[in-house]
C-alpha cells in the first residue's frame, strides 16, 4: 500500500469504524498506506469501470462509517468513489466482500473473505476517463504511475484541474527521487510555460524553477 502524498492537500477520503466486526488484518494493511499497487479486480460481469473488472482506489482509514440510504444495513464499506462501494458483508460470520454500484443497481459478491479479495487484485494500466474524477482516483493513479504514465495524467489535469491543484502535483513530481519522473515534470513545466502559462501561479513557477534548475 502507498500513502497519500504528504505535500498534496488531502481530500475527503473514506473512513471506517475500528470494530471487531471486521478482520483485524484490514487495519494492519492500511498502516503503511491506503492505495493498492494492484488495484484492478476481475468481476463476473461488466461494471461501470470496464467489461472485465472494476477499480479499487483508496482504502478507508479509521473514522465514522460511510453511510447511504441506497446501501443495506449489513454492509460496511471500506472503499467509496462516487456511486461505487466495496465493503464487508456483516450478514455472514466470515465476512464476504461485496461490490455495490448504486447508480446502476449492481450488487456483486467479489470474494469469500478479505484475504482472498486482496489476492484477487491485479496490476492494471493507468486509466482516467475523459471527464472529472474524484480527487482520490487521480491521487491513486499519480502515486502508482511511472514516468511514462505522466503525460496522460497531465493531459487530464490540464483539462479538469485548477492551475493551483495541477501545480501541486507538478511540484510533487519535480521533487521525486526518480530522474525520469523529474524529467516528466520538467517537460510539463516547459509545455505550460509555452502553451498554457495561465495555469502556472507565481508560487508554482518559483518552486519549479528551484526544483528543476
Amino acid at each position: 500500500m502507498l500513502p497519500w502524498p504528504k505535500k498534496i492537500p488531502q481530500p475527503n477520503l473514506p473512513t471506517i469504524p475500528e470494530t471487531d466486526l471486521i478482520p483485524s488484518t484490514y487495519f494492519s494493511i492500511i498502516q503503511n498506506g491506503i492505495f493498492p499497487k494492484n488495484w484492478w479486480l476481475p468481476t463476473s460481469e461488466p461494471t461501470s469501470d470496464g467489461l472485465s473488472g472494476v477499480g479499487l482506489h483508496a482504502l478507508a482509514t479509521p473514522g465514522p462509517a460511510i453511510t447511504s440510504d441506497d446501501l443495506p444495513s449489513d454492509f460496511l464499506p471500506f472503499a467509496h468513489t462516487a456511486h461505487q462501494y466495496f465493503g464487508f458483508d456483516l450478514h455472514h460470520e466470515v465476512r464476504r466482500i461485496r461490490y455495490i454500484d448504486t447508480e446502476v443497481d449492481q450488487w456483486l459478491t467479489v470474494a469469500p473473505d478479505f484475504d482472498t479479495f486482496l489476492k484477487r487484485l491485479q496490476p492494471h494500466p493507468i486509466q482516467l476517463p475523459e471527464l472529472p474524477v474524484d480527487p482520490q482516483i487521480f491521487g491513486h493513479m499519480a502515486v502508482i504511475a511511472t514516468a511514462s504514465d505522466w503525460p496522460a495524467l497531465f493531459d487530464h489535469a490540464r483539462e479538469f484541474m485548477s492551475g493551483e491543484t495541477l501545480g501541486q502535483w507538478l511540484m510533487w513530481l519535480a521533487a521525486s527521487d526518480d530522474p525520469a519522473k523529474r524529467q516528466a515534470a520538467a517537460e510539463e513545466y516547459r509545455f505550460l510555460v509555452r502553451y498554457q502559462p495561465n495555469l502556472l501561479t507565481p508560487n508554482v513557477t518559483m518552486n519549479l524553477q528551484h526544483l528543476l534548475h
